[in-house]
């Protein structure tokens, strides 16, 4: 499932870990977290599927862009907002932290 807001404000948190607290509960359910500037993409993880999200630090809020089951490529993320070199740094670190 692919979430994003188009004709609604994004939904903006304190914390990254506090748009994923609701999933906490589900066996397994894990993150990772890699960040460039004001963006972040997580890796998320349970005993069953897994999938990535982005996020934009607006006002000391992060705030998701997308999320979904699945990886992002750079062009998706820089569709839903993500500045090309953004994109590039992050998948690049998320990709470090998977070796």
């Amino acid at each position: 499932m692919m979430l994003a807001a188009a004709a609604t404000p994004p939904a903006c948190h304190a914390s990254i870990a506090a748009y994923y607290a609701p999933d906490r509960k589900r066996p397994g359910f894990h993150t990772v977290v890699v960040t460039d500037d004001d963006y972040a993409l997580v890796g998320w993880y349970d005993e069953h599927s897994g999938g990535q999200g982005a996020f934009r630090r607006r006002h000391r809020r992060w705030c998701v862009l997308v999320s979904s089951g699945g990886a992002f490529r750079a062009d998706e993320l820089v569709r839903y907002g993500v500045p090309r070199p953004h994109a590039e740094r992050l998948l690049a670190k998320m990709q470090r932290l998977r070796r």
